[in-house]
């Protein structure tokens, strides 16, 4: 069986590669170069493979806790991984996937995440299929 789920959040965040100047910086992102940074509405849809009816229930606490994880932060700042790595949609996408496969082998669930999709705009996603 496969199970769907989505979550929401809104978050800030800012593009800038360390080993660079500000001026390059500010040459390569442009505005998404800022000290402040600039906040998106993201969504995420998740689906779960091999799932059992009665994982929905804790399937759906792992994306509160991803929720509560991301929703009004500054990824930067927050996240340990995005004080180094630039936090692209891409990259989101990339932890959104890594923090719930590891929720759901840490309670021995039995599925497997199968698809993420994230909308950083509702033209602009990043997927991620395993």
């Amino acid at each position: 069986m496969n199970i769907k789920l989505t979550t929401q959040w809104s978050s800030a965040h800012f593009y800038n590669q360390p080993s660079w100047t500000k001026e390059k910086n500010l040459q390569v992102f442009g505005k998404c170069h800022s000290e402040f940074g600039h906040g998106h509405d993201y969504k995420l849809e998740v689906e779960f493979s091999e799932a059992d009816s009665g994982d929905q229930e804790s399937l759906a606490e792992i994306l509160t806790a991803l929720h509560e994880k991301l929703d009004h932060h500054h990824l930067n700042f927050v996240i340990p991984e995005f004080k180094t790595k630039i936090p692209t949609t891409e990259n989101l996408a990339l932890f959104c996937y890594e923090f719930i496969t590891q929720k759901v082998k840490a309670e021995n669930l039995n599925c497997k995440t199968a698809h993420v999709r994230l909308y950083e705009k509702p033209d602009l996603w990043s997927e991620i299929w395993t």
